[in-house]
């Protein structure tokens, strides 16, 4: 049995989530804030017999998008798959209509946080009134408060509250002031009681495991240490005879020790401390004896794990000398060898594991969740280390991303192809797979592009692509339909930009093709490829409101070059020839007009030295009146529609302080005379805009 789904309606972060689990091994990416904790405190209130039976709610809990709490339900709903033929997993399988005998794989699991029968049942009645309003409404909902309300746990319920008709119909409609009558039951929808005799919590193996747990008091502790369970019956498959020999030889080291000069001096000296206390008619007589146990089971108990680091071969302590990482690292495997190998008598084994990275080593973290191997057990974990999500299987991962007052929740590997979740797979490596933690994305195709866009939005606009949550991502030969599908209304629902070249010819082309020289040919068949690949991509991304396609007209390098920025490359010359002749032949044909002499030449130099080298070089020769040619603008403004005043505000302080230092400025004695002082966000965002209208960071702004 393991859980496939996981609904949380108006509790914390999650006005209406649902999660999508497969067996194995799951991962909860997220950033900081965007609910990975209470998700897991959602689960453990469904399945973990470590919180108390029946949890108290707060005013507190309700997520924030409500306004207005009093009278919503707090739902968490679990869906479990697979269940077994035994009784305990049977009294979860759904009821469906008409089938009285149901699904008996599937299950479910519900707790309710809802008003109490009264005052649903005053709801309902006013709901029926000819004269109902919401305001008249809000009348018996001002008179809630968290006391009238109960909590109920729930099994075999159909209903998916995570539909806001379902939600609606069965729960109220608060706009339209319709709610339903508390009489009706609708087992079907909500589920039943449990049998008296069973509780989920107590058929089903749960740890949470998190950031900062000390584990090491755990595998100390008689209860919880994974080691003993392992051990726990083992004494009953030793032989006889070899039991015999070892309890003998317990007892007669026993003797050994009690018979110690030292220890005797010990007793005596206890003995006599007392009897001349208390006397000899009231002290009690004394003896020290040695109590190794004696029994097979305690004796196995007694075991204690020791450990010795890879580099230091030869030596062995114990756990407590280990590092967080290394305890963390043991207790894991630990938990995890035992679930598989000794839980027999639960129907299901869960591990949570809260953030692995905050201990465990990157290396680790990438070879551990590759290589574990689960069967009974399921293993969700909670992460924002781009090498655990690196090796995460995207059909097994849910992305929380932070809205207003709300996370989202995203499931990237939704309705799609087995083909491509495997080729996806493939490429997001450690590197690669931070698009996942970002809040918009932009897909490059070379290094250039990958080393000079961050650099100069950064020196251009003061603010660097990480602090706006934008992940620029190198492509290379990949293709960009393997990552760019992630991206859509089914799975991820956040703005990505694809920047590409159309190859534009940079030299005239005669009219017939059969009189062109190599290097025209070569030009041609570039161009072709370029129009080629516009219509495709103009293809796979029509109607699709996440994906969004820009385009150089020839080549990054020579677009950027061709808007004005030859200064920056004319600056990186001495890093590229010796010979000052070559400098200033060079410098001559890059500051040309035309595309033909200038684009040529910064081809040759990226040729001479590779595209990623000249981009580093160029890099450090940025200034703040780089021109970000108009369709990188476009790209990263789509990316970034997240983008908020105060970020805004920011750029434009940056801005108007380079501008007012810089007496060529077109804008120069402008900024010298606007002021920002005492204006909040907003307004400074108005006035730079009518300050600045042909600023870079004014189109920046009208794009977004």
């Amino acid at each position: 049995m393991h859980i496939s789904s996981l609904s949380i309606r108006n509790f914390r972060n999650f006005y209406n989530s649902k999660f999508i689990f497969k067996k194995g091994i799951n991962t909860i990416i997220g950033e900081n804030g965007s609910g990975k904790t209470n998700l897991f405190f959602a689960l453990r209130v469904l399945i973990d017999d470590k919180l108390p039976r029946y949890i108290r709610f707060y005013e507190s809990d309700f997520n924030r998008s409500l306004g207005k709490w009093a009278g919503h339900w707090m739902i968490l709903a679990v869906t479990f798959e697979e269940l077994d033929a035994s009784e305990e997993a049977q009294v979860l399988a759904v009821q469906s209509s008409g089938d009285m005998e149901g699904n008996k794989n599937t299950g479910s699991y519900s707790v309710y946080f809802r008003p109490k029968y009264q005052f649903r049942k005053e709801l309902y009645d006013y709901s029926q009134t000819a004269g109902k309003t919401v305001e008249g409404l809000q009348l018996y909902l001002d008179k809630l408060t968290v006391d009238d309300y109960e909590t109920s746990y729930l099994c075999r319920g159909t209903g998916d509250f995570s539909d806001d008709e379902i939600y609606k119909k069965y729960v109220g409609d608060f706009e339209a002031v319709k709610f339903p009558n508390p009489d009706n039951k609708e087992e079907l929808i909500f589920g039943t009681f449990l049998p008296r005799e069973i509780s989920v919590h107590n058929e089903v193996s749960c740890t949470f495991i998190k950031a900062l747990r000390d584990v090491e008091s755990d595998l100390r502790s008689y209860s919880t240490n994974p080691l003993i369970n392992l051990l726990r019956g083992k004494e009953k498959t030793v032989e006889i005879s070899k039991q015999t020999d070892i309890i003998k030889s317990i007892d007669k080291l026993n003797d050994q020790i009690s018979s110690l000069k030292e220890v005797k001096e010990v007793k005596d000296g206890i003995d006599k401390s007392i009897k001349e206390a208390v006397g000899t008619t009231y002290g009690p007589n004394i003896d020290v004896k040695s109590e190794l146990p004696n029994d097979m089971e305690k004796l196995l108990q007694s075991l204690k794990l020791w450990v010795g680091d890879p580099d230091e071969e030869g030596y062995m302590g114990k756990i407590w000398e280990l590092s967080l990482g290394g305890a963390n690292m043991i207790y894991l495997s630990l938990k995890l060898l035992e679930y598989e190998k000794i839980r027999t008598d639960r129907i299901a084994n869960f591990l949570l594991i809260e953030e692995p990275e905050a201990h465990i080593h990157t290396h680790i973290q990438k070879t551990l969740f590759d290589n574990v191997q689960t069967n009974k057990t399921q293993v969700i974990i909670s992460t924002h280390s781009t090498h655990i999500s690196s090796v995460s299987r995207i059909s097994s991962v849910n992305i929380l991303s932070r809205g207003k007052k709300q996370t989202l929740v995203y499931q990237p590997a939704n309705n799609l192809d087995d083909e491509y979740i495997t080729r996806a797979e493939r490429y997001l490596d450690a590197i690669r797979s931070n698009l996942l933690f970002a809040k918009g994305v932009v897909l490059v195709e070379g290094d250039a592009e990958q080393i000079l866009i961050p650099q100069m939005f950064k020196k251009v606009f003061g603010i660097s692509l990480d602090e706006i949550g934008v992940s620029l991502v190198n492509i290379g030969s990949t293709g960009f339909k393997n990552v760019a599908r992630l991206f859509h209304n089914d799975r991820i629902k956040k703005n990505c930009a694809i920047l590409t070249d159309l190859d534009a010819s940079i030299v005239d082309l005669p009219a017939n093709e059969n009189e062109d020289s190599t290097y025209q040919k070569h030009c041609r068949a570039s161009q072709v490829s370029g129009a080629e690949r516009k219509e495709k991509l103009d293809k796979f991304c029509k109607n699709n409101d996440f994906l969004n396609p820009f385009y150089s007209d020839y080549t990054f390098e020579v677009d950027f070059l061709m808007n004005g920025n030859s200064h920056e490359f004319v600056e990186s010359l001495d890093e590229i020839f010796k010979q000052q002749a070559a400098i200033d032949s060079s410098k001559k044909k890059l500051q040309d007009k035309s595309v033909s002499v200038a684009g040529v030449e910064v081809l040759r130099l990226a040729d001479k030295k590779g595209k990623g080298w000249l981009a580093l070089v160029v890099a450090d020769n940025l200034v703040y009146n780089t021109y970000i040619p108009d369709y990188i603008l476009r790209a990263v403004a789509f990316a970034s529609a997240h983008l908020n005043n105060a970020t805004k505000a920011k750029t434009a302080k940056y801005r108007l302080r380079k501008i007012g230092r810089s007496k060529f400025d077109e804008y120069f004695e402008t900024a010298k005379k606007t002021s920002f002082k005492g204006k909040d966000d907003q307004e400074v965002i108005d006035e730079y805009v009518a300050s600045f209208p042909n600023d870079q960071f004014t189109k920046f702004l009208w794009y977004l």
